[in-house]
Formats: C-alpha cells, sequence, structure tokens
C-alpha cells in the first residue's frame, strides 16, 4: 500500500532545539523552500509500485515517442521517474503531463499531454530503451530544483545514491560534480542546499525524512547504515542511522519488516546492541503520520544522546 508522510509544512517545536554541542548543523529550511503552490504531501511507493509506475510512465513515453515527428527528450520528473524515483515529490509542476526538455524556444511544438522546458546548458542525456530518450538523472535534479521543496529534493538525491546497488542510479560526487559545474541556474541555491543534506548510501526515502527531522531539531547528522562490530563472533551489525560516540542507534522499519525472517534478525540484532550497551529506537510509519507522533520520537532521540552524556561525565 502506499506509505504517505506529510511533512513539507511541519514546523519543529522550538523547546525540543538541544544546545551546544548536540546543535552542530545548520538546518535553514525556510530559507530555501520553494515560493509556489506545491501540489500534494511528498509520499513514498513499496518497491513493486515504483516499479509499476516507473513501467506506466515508460509506455507512455515510447506512445509519445512514436506519434512524434522528432526526438524527443525526456527530462524533470519524467526523466527520475523513468529512472525509477520511489518518491511523489511535492512539486508545481503538472504532474498529469509528460516532461521534455528543447534546447531552444523555437523548438517548442505545444503537444498535447506534453510539458515543454527550454534548457540553454548542455544536454546529456541517453536512451532508456530502444525509443525513449532521457536526461541524465543528474541534469533531471537540476531542472526540477526550481520547482519543488528543499525535503522532496533531498528525499530524491538520497534515493538516486541508495545503497541498494540494483536500483542507485549515480553517486553523490557526480551529483556535485554536476551541480557545482553547472554554474548559475534557476534553483541552484536550492539544488546545492539540498546536496549538503543530502546522503550516499541511504536505504530508503522515510529514513530521509527522519533525518531531516533530526536536523530541524538542531541535532547534527547521524551516520547511516553504521556497522557495528561484535567481537563475540565477529560479525558486523548495521543501523540505518546512529550518533556513534553516545551508542544510540535508530532504524526504521518498513513494510519489509514484516516478514518473518527478517523480522526475527531485527529482533536479535537489537537485541544483541542493547547487550553491547547501545540504546535502539525504532520508528514506524506510526511515528511519522503527524508533526505531534514525530516530535515524540524525536525527543526520545534527545533524551537519549543526553542521558548517555550525562553517564559519560559521571562514568
Amino acid at each position: 500500500s502506499l506509505i504517505s508522510i506529510r511533512h513539507a509544512t511541519y514546523l519543529p517545536n522550538p523547546t525540543l532545539r538541544p544546545q551546544s554541542p548536540l546543535a552542530t548543523v545548520q538546518y535553514d529550511a525556510p530559507r530555501y523552500r520553494a515560493a509556489m503552490t506545491l501540489h500534494g504531501a511528498t509520499s513514498f511507493f513499496t518497491m513493486t509500485e515504483a516499479q509499476q509506475q516507473s513501467m506506466e510512465v515508460q509506455n507512455r513515453c515510447r506512445a509519445a515517442a512514436i506519434k512524434s515527428k522528432r526526438q524527443l527528450i525526456f527530462s524533470h520528473l519524467t526523466a527520475l521517474q523513468l529512472h525509477g524515483l520511489r518518491a511523489v515529490m511535492r512539486t508545481s509542476l503538472d504532474t498529469a503531463a509528460l516532461h521534455i526538455t528543447v534546447d531552444s524556444d523555437t523548438k517548442k511544438s505545444h503537444i498535447t499531454g506534453i510539458t515543454e522546458h527550454c534548457w540553454h546548458g548542455e544536454m546529456t542525456h541517453s536512451f532508456v530503451d530502444d525509443l525513449i530518450l532521457a536526461v541524465s538523472v543528474e541534469q533531471a535534479i537540476c531542472q526540477i530544483a526550481r520547482f519543488t521543496d528543499l525535503d522532496s529534493l533531498v528525499i530524491a538525491m538520497d534515493w538516486l545514491t541508495c545503497h541498494h546497488p540494483q536500483l542507485r542510479q549515480t553517486t553523490h560526487q557526480r551529483l556535485s560534480d554536476y551541480i557545482h559545474g553547472l554554474g548559475r541556474f534557476a534553483g541552484a541555491p536550492r539544488c546545492r542546499a539540498a546536496l549538503k543534506l543530502s546522503m550516499d548510501g541511504t536505504d530508503s526515502p522515510q529514513e530521509t525524512v527522519l533525518r531531516l527531522k533530526l536536523l530541524e531539531h538542531g541535532l547534527r547528522a547521524p551516520t547511516v547504515n553504521h556497522p557495528i562490530f561484535d567481537e563475540a563472533d565477529g560479525s558486523t551489525m548495521r543501523v540505518d542511522m546512529a550518533y556513534a560516540p553516545e551508542r544510540v542507534a535508530i532504524e526504521y522499519d518498513g513494510e519489509y519488516h514484516y516478514d518473518k525472517q527478517r523480522w526475527r534478525y531485527d529482533a536479535f540484532k537489537r537485541n544483541r546492541l542493547q547487550d553491547l550497551h547501545w540504546r535502539v529506537l525504532v520508528a514506524t510509519k506510526q511515528d511519522m503520520r503527524s508533526s505531534y507522533h514525530i516530535d515524540r520520537f524525536i525527543r526520545m532521540v534527545i533524551h537519549a544522546i543526553h542521558d548517555a552524556r550525562d553517564q559519560g561525565a559521571h562514568a
């Protein structure tokens, strides 16, 4: 089923902001939020739904390419969807239309069901299949920056550079090189701000939302996919996010965690981590369903970090 997390208009509770040295990252979301009407909430697909959406968009693009008398270069949101983006981004673009790019206003032909955009920079594109030509994910990210908000852009960047080798489309370094190599373009400040908040190697868009909320509350950025070595058997366990100096681990349980084998492993892992003197906090989609519930979960994280620091001071 569709997992929906409404967060773009969320304002953190200032009473939850910890004092230095915890607050080491400045998160200035309002400065870079899109000054436009954004349609819908950010929501996330399961893997199967994302594949179905990508196939549907691909079929529509093929039909448009066959009908067109010239080569269409799909871009913006359409290009990201063709590459399997799992998040429905908050955007001012027409999400029902296909989006293409031309290099000159004189080449616009006003095709029904297609929104045409002019891009004056260098075009980086390749064939998705025998008919569909699309811009690179790096160019698509830059193109959509002016039409979305900061959080949505970070979610998209994280997903494109995710931990899963078969799903990862690019790297944080390639994104950085492309964005900074373009120089000035519409949406550049928001794009560069999102790049600073984005991280390689995340597991799900929901984890990105949770990490951004931690930053909004004044916490430093946690380590993602943090490895924890168990000397007892020589194994390494990974947690979704961690504040390693304080030995606080944060896990997000998505739908895949309802698999019995995965559930058993996670139960063992979390018990073992507690035995190794780690505090493990587990977030679910229920914790993400409203500002109140997010506040409540992050308050637990803040308390766990403070407790760890207090225990260290008295050790």
